[in-house]
């Protein structure tokens, strides 16, 4: 994948702009920043951006909508995307949402052990809000772009300090790897994004709504080497003040060759990525090209 500003994965705005909106979302309902969004952000956006282009493409080509529904998908994509934006910016002013969750029996019996723990994200919904109002026993790392804004890695910092929570920027060279090898070497989580990669040559091939996608490499061969446990988490919008997580426990066969272990847990976390979808189609934020065979860096 090409250097490009568009996929470098930082936030847009500056840091005026992050205060500001963060400063308004003290004083003013959250709903009606939403409608703003709706009427004068998103419409530009999908003039403008390369990534509402590709997701039409995902709706109509892959999904089988029909036309103009999978326009109307597109509209309906991007406001839901800008909501989990404002309110990810709104927790950041000293609000917070209720968060339902499923399978967390199962994921704090994990978290329990003093083996470390994977957590394969995706870019659906939200992960930023189960960071903030799900507390671990033990610290979690999460793998973030090192060219993010200052201000926004300070908020950051600031939300995740009493939440047992690290981040671990990551760029264009190898300085983050001390790091996750530490992490996983006292046990701690480590929380990673498989469904975005940095160089096409480093990918496993695996299929979503039956086509083939690219999946990083790098993070399903760390768990493979290291035989650890990975849990899929996503959180998704439920309504205005609700989000649900999802804590689904990654299946593969520790006793078969690399090769089909890897292979099997990029296929149970696309597995996942479509269970997900199907009940969420709104929801996918992941403007970035997975698919094999297409041109292109985003969707």
């Amino acid at each position: 994948m090409s250097k490009d500003k568009r996929h470098d994965g930082a936030s847009y705005g500056n840091g005026w702009m992050h205060r500001t909106l963060i400063g308004v979302l003290r004083h003013v309902d959250i709903r009606a920043v939403y409608v703003f969004m709706y009427v004068f952000v998103v419409p530009v956006t999908l003039l403008v951006s390369r990534g509402a282009r590709l997701t039409y493409s995902y709706y109509r080509s892959r999904r089988r909508y029909g036309a103009l529904k999978s326009v109307w998908a597109t509209y309906r994509n991007h406001c839901l995307f800008g909501q989990t934006v404002v309110d990810k910016f709104a927790m950041y002013a000293g609000r917070r949402f209720t968060l339902e969750t499923e399978g967390e029996e199962e994921y704090r019996r994990m978290l329990e052990r003093p083996e470390p723990l994977v957590n394969f994200n995706a870019h659906i919904g939200s992960s930023e809000i189960t960071g903030y109002s799900f507390p671990v026993p033990k610290p979690c790392n999460i793998l973030v772009y090192g060219g993010e804004k200052e201000s926004l890695m300070e908020y950051r910092e600031t939300s995740f300090g009493n939440m047992n929570m690290k981040m671990i920027p990551v760029g264009a060279g190898d300085s983050h790897s001390d790091d996750i090898a530490r992490a996983l070497d006292n046990g701690e989580i480590l929380a990673v994004f498989p469904d975005r990669y940095m160089n096409k040559k480093k990918v496993i091939i695996s299929t979503l709504h039956g086509h083939e996608v690219y999946i990083a490499r790098g993070p399903v061969s760390m768990a493979v080497t290291r035989g650890l446990d990975v849990v899929m988490v996503v959180s998704v919008k439920k309504d205005a003040r609700t989000y649900v997580a999802r804590f689904i426990p990654l299946a593969y066969d520790k006793t078969q060759p690399k090769a089909v272990q890897r292979q099997q847990l990029a296929d149970a976390y696309t597995g996942e990525i479509e269970k997900v979808l199907d009940r969420y189609p709104l929801q996918w934020f992941n403007y970035f090209n997975l698919w094999v065979g297409e041109d292109g860096d985003e969707i």
